[in-house]
């Protein structure tokens, strides 16, 4: 079984990280999204959602963006070349940081508004401080900037794999869903 990724593919390890993390990602993202709900009840429960499950994931997420770059970006199989590869590269390079940014901001701001972090009512993790209401609005718009940046990548990245799938022909898709071969 091909575990670790090789020069042109990917192994098991990359492909459940990437796979687990775009269900996560988009999980978030439309929580994110409803946190703007009008009814306060529906805006708190939307909010403890969204905080419970990233922080669910938080170790998860970290592995995902730490093996990536520890890792490195396989190279191109022999039918990929060229621009289109090296943003392709770049994309998913921008993806993996701004989730960093996500990670990191998401409790910083809820700590700098002064919020305890509930998650699940299984456990809470207490703000360490006052409420800094300056930090919590630069946090908030670096949150809210990495998740534009990760929903404008996840189009730039779904259009790839229409590109690769329906005019390349060139098995990218298939390197995410099967190992490569050494």
């Amino acid at each position: 079984m091909q575990y670790k990724d090789t020069s042109t593919g990917y192994g098991w390890i990359s492909i459940v990280l990437h796979w687990l993390t775009a269900v996560v990602i988009i999980v978030l993202l439309f929580a994110g999204s409803s946190i703007a709900a009008t009814d306060p009840a529906e805006r708190a429960a939307a909010l403890n959602f969204h905080t419970s499950v990233g922080i669910s994931c938080y170790v998860f997420l970290w592995a995902r963006i730490i093996w990536r770059f520890m890792v490195g970006h396989p190279g191109p199989n022999r039918r990929q070349q060229g621009l289109f590869f090296e943003l392709g590269k770049w994309t998913h390079y921008v993806l993996i940081v701004a989730l960093g940014g996500m990670l990191l901001s998401g409790p910083a701001m809820a700590w700098a508004s002064g919020t305890d972090i509930v998650v699940f009512d299984w456990f809470q993790i207490s703000a360490a401080s006052e409420p800094q209401f300056g930090l919590r609005d630069t946090l908030h718009l670096v949150h809210r900037s990495c998740a534009i940046i990760i929903f404008v990548g996840i189009i730039a990245h779904l259009g790839g794999v229409y590109k690769h799938t329906a005019f390349n022909h060139d098995g990218t898709f298939v390197r995410m869903i099967l190992p490569s071969k050494k």
